[in-house]
């Protein structure tokens, strides 16, 4: 973390008559959570706000946590919020069982063929002579993590050292990581990566997609239905209509699985409520 940052942190909050000598860098950003952002004003609120800011990349150092996440920042992004950030992770909890039953590690027709890989089935590229574009979503997908972390036109934070491992970017500068990403070939294999990771990078795809309405899907002026049919299968217009079907009667199982029905009213009869406490936290996820 930034240690020039972190020791205003410090004094700022010794000047409100906390004991802060001893404390570890995380609990003091807990402390600032707690004891400086209720107020509007004084108490160095000015240099705080500043140090927390998603976009701001003087603070970059500070806010590089394995705990701050991509969602966190789009949160914190005054032009989206949290209702937008919970929405995405919503809609990547559908789109995943859509694509593959939440299974990280699927391979398109079940190893059968195909390049789709993984929770949500990102393609692989295809090289071979008949494909005139061989980069698939996979690719791009990565790159536009790359660009939601680190690059001017994201919120300029250090990709996660878990991640860089999985993507083998460990060690290398911005500049390296983007020369390997446009090495010719380049390529990258979806169900080999941790579902955290997955998560991730679907995010990040939504998020720094150009033609995605993010806004909008927190906001419900763009549906769940119509957000992975136009952005993420985004087929050939002649399926459109088997793949409308077809999620109208995936979702269907998808709600019973997150919500699944009482099946008597006995266990809350008994007072037992521990089917309904699973369902609350389903809906809280």
């Amino acid at each position: 973390m930034n240690e020039e940052l972190l020791k205003q942190i410090r004094e700022a909050l010794q000047s409100m008559g906390e004991k802060v000598e001893n404390m570890e860098p995380q609990d003091l950003l807990d402390m600032y959570q707690d004891t400086v952002l209720p107020y509007k004003e004084g108490s160095g609120l000015e240099m705080f706000n500043k140090f927390f800011s998603p976009n701001n990349r003087e603070a970059n150092g500070a806010i590089n946590t394995e705990q701050y996440t991509l969602l966190d920042a789009i949160a914190k992004d005054p032009k989206y919020g949290e209702a937008v950030s919970d929405s995405l992770q919503s809609f990547g909890g559908k789109v995943g069982f859509l694509e593959s039953d939440n299974i990280a590690d699927r391979v398109q027709n079940d190893g059968g063929g195909g390049p789709g890989r993984g929770k949500y089935q990102y393609e692989m590229n295809v090289f071979n002579n008949e494909n005139d574009n061989p980069h698939g979503a996979a690719e791009t997908a990565v790159k536009r993590l790359v660009n939601a972390y680190s690059t001017k036109e994201g919120y300029g934070m250090e990709i996660p050292d878990k991640f860089q491992e999985e993507l083998g970017f460990k060690g290398l500068s911005l500049k390296e990581i983007l020369s390997k990403l446009d090495e010719p070939s380049y390529n990258v294999d979806f169900s080999m990566f941790s579902e955290e990771l997955q998560d991730e990078l679907f995010y990040a795809d939504k998020q720094q997609d150009p033609e995605f309405k993010l806004a909008e899907l927190g906001s419900g002026k763009l549906s769940m239905k119509d957000a992975w049919l136009n952005y993420h299968w985004s087929g050939a217009e002649a399926q459109r209509e088997s793949k409308s079907n077809y999620y109208d009667k995936k979702i269907i199982d998808y709600n019973n699985s997150m919500f699944p029905p009482l099946k008597s009213t006995d266990s809350i009869m008994n007072n037992n409520m521990s089917t309904l406490e699973n369902m609350s936290k389903k809906r809280n996820y």
